[in-house]
């Protein structure tokens, strides 16, 4: 069985790829772990000529390129986290709701397609990690062990660029690093190690399909998680999120057409190292700093409400998730209202096989918002008593059954 060495407490510890020595150190060493992987998916990444990066574009992931190079600043997240609503999916600063879409994350991985990869719930996973990374039956087993994806076997196997003129190989290279990218900077887990779906996703990817809905249901979901302490780690995409709140809260310099190259390059205008001062500067937030409609998202229309649904319904790797955008519609270019009361909020509900179909119709023919030619940033003292009266009594969750059958009510 192959081995490797990483570097660990000033020591090398060998982790036998595909072997139970990987997964049974997984957390007592998680740290060390996770900074080696970092330190090789970087190396892997720089090392990657122009030719390899145009060839790479068929899986719409090149924007991580550049916006990997830009560094999680934790103490800032974990500070916006605290202000994240389980049940409305919303930050609530000062206030002030905001909510990452669909539609900043797609701008942000400048992401063309159209069509959205939904789970498959009869995939052989190990068959397709053999066929995308030219891998033997055994040795794609052995880089799956529990419902979880070995990315430090991937790194390990294909980081080497070898021939460049082999392009066999580096097709098989492209559809590792795929992998690799997916599990660290959009689809990352909360806890334990990257899932298997990962290879659903890249085979996806290869085929014009995007993640964009699955990367933010991850996402949301990992606030949910945070939320309620079921760990510390952020799931989904961190660097997506931060990209996004550091936009809109003005914590970098505006631009008046965003691209991922130029990203790593803008001025940071707030910066402090203590998750303690940010969270004092988020309770201080008002209407006038937040960038409502930020100059390189002035898209035609927005993704605002699918059939019969509540708000806008996403699928991810195995749950449904959902976001409202009647509770923040100056993000959408409009005056914020409020709600009829009795709205009730879908919970998160495990994906099932018979729902996909009718959900992909839905999602295509789901309503799109158009800005407004003017609108306020300030609340309405209507919207402000509504706000405060909530804040009192809380949101309620729709009942297990309505949120399980997609039914939820509608009263917006």
């Amino acid at each position: 069985m192959e081995a490797f060495d990483v570097p660990v407490a000033g020591k090398c510890l060998k982790l036998s790829l595909g072997g139970s020595v990987v997964h049974s150190i997984h957390l007592s060493f998680a740290p060390q772990i996770e900074a080696f992987l970092v330190e090789n998916l970087t190396a892997w990444i720089a090392s990657l000529d122009g030719s390899e990066e145009l060839n790479f574009r068929g899986f719409g992931l090149n924007a991580l390129f550049m916006l990997s190079r830009t560094p999680l600043h934790l103490p800032f997240l974990h500070a916006a986290a605290r202000f994240w609503n389980p049940v409305t999916h919303v930050f609530s600063f000062g206030g002030q709701e905001v909510c990452p879409t669909f539609e900043d994350f797609q701008v942000f991985m400048e992401s063309e397609s159209h069509e959205e990869i939904l789970p498959q719930f009869r995939f052989g996973h190990t068959q397709a990690l053999g066929r995308m990374c030219g891998l033997t039956a055994h040795d794609a087993r052995s880089l799956i062990c529990n419902g979880e994806l070995d990315i430090l076997g991937l790194i390990h196997r294909f980081s080497d660029a070898g021939d460049r003129s082999n392009h066999c190989w580096q097709s098989l290279r492209q559809h590792a690093l795929c992998l690799c990218l997916l599990s660290h900077f959009l689809l990352s887990p909360g806890s334990g190690g990257s899932s298997i779906r990962l290879i659903e996703v890249a085979q996806g990817l290869r085929e014009g399909k995007s993640c964009i809905a699955m990367t933010l249901v991850e996402t949301l979901m990992g606030l949910d998680a945070l939320h309620r302490r079921e760990t510390t780690r952020f799931a989904g995409s961190p660097l997506l999120l931060q990209v996004w709140l550091m936009d809109k809260l003005r914590v970098v310099d505006s631009c008046p057409a965003y691209s991922a190259r130029g990203y790593y390059f803008r001025q940071r205008l707030v910066d402090a190292l203590d998750e303690g001062w940010w969270f004092d500067w988020m309770c201080n937030l008002s209407a006038d700093r937040i960038a409502w409609r930020c100059p390189w998202l002035n898209l035609p229309a927005m993704s605002y409400s699918m059939s019969r649904l509540i708000g806008i319904q996403l699928i991810g790797l195995t749950h449904c998730v959902f976001y409202f955008p009647f509770r923040f519609l100056r993000q959408f270019g409009h005056d914020q209202i409020c709600p009829p009361e009795g709205i009730e909020y879908p919970a998160a509900f495990p994906v099932r096989g018979a729902q996909l179909a009718r959900y992909a119709t839905t999602w295509r023919t789901r309503e799109l918002l158009a800005p407004a030619p003017t609108f306020s940033c300030t609340l309405s003292d209507e919207c402000l008593d509504w706000l405060n009266e909530e804040a009192q009594i809380g949101p309620s969750f729709a009942s297990e059954a309505s949120t399980s059958s997609g039914r939820g009510r509608r009263d917006t």
